[in-house]
């Protein structure tokens, strides 16, 4: 959470200095192997961990803006994002969301056309959970924080390598019966590696 904060601060700084009449549009789309690590957590009458652990493929586009800094360009975009079904002993998990992102690239000032990156961003998340006679849909809010590079190919294209670390919503089920009482807290969590192409208007 310190790391996305600071990464925020710095976002929001970069956007203080851009200028507010640059229009540089731009889309993008993104194929994610993502590594879902999603875990449940009950306590109450009874307590007990669960994970739901898998590797899957995702995908993603995104249309923004870029904005002339000073050492570089300030982008902000809005992405949809969605990941395949993660499925563990008869159970499976859906996840998508809405991000609102920002990013910094920095301009190494060399001959070759590579730009590394940071970013951030906050949104909504949906998850899915079904299994047995159990099936929830849940939305929460959503947080990304990531990096990576990107290599201009063209004089408007260029290919996007990235990792991220992305929560699509935490939530939590109450169950209560006599004496019964259980809360589970579910937290959707995933590790994405992301190849992408870019196109600049």
């Amino acid at each position: 959470m310190r790391k996305i904060l600071l990464l925020a601060g710095v976002t929001c700084f970069a956007a203080a200095n851009a200028s507010a009449f640059d229009f540089n549009p731009y889309v993008a789309a993104k194929a994610k192997y993502v590594f879902a690590r999603n875990e449940a957590k009950v306590t109450g009458s009874f307590e007990g961990k669960g994970k739901l652990n898998d590797e899957v493929w995702g995908g993603s586009i995104a249309a923004g803006n870029i904005f002339n800094v000073i050492n570089g360009d300030f982008r902000i975009e809005v992405e949809y994002t969605k990941n395949g079904d993660a499925k563990k002993d008869g159970g499976k998990i859906k996840t998508q969301g809405v991000l609102f992102n920002a990013y910094y690239d920095f301009d190494l000032r060399t001959a070759i056309p590579v730009t590394p990156y940071v970013g951030v961003g906050l949104g909504w998340g949906r998850t899915e959970i079904s299994g047995g006679n159990e099936h929830i849909k849940e939305s929460g809010a959503a947080m990304q924080i990531g990096a990576g590079i990107n290599y201009r190919i063209y004089d408007r294209t260029s290919i996007d390598f990235g990792y991220r670390y992305i929560t699509y919503g935490d939530f939590e089920k109450k169950y209560h019966a006599g004496v019964i009482y259980e809360k589970t807290d579910y937290k959707p969590r995933a590790h994405e590696l992301l190849l992408g192409v870019r196109y600049d208007f």
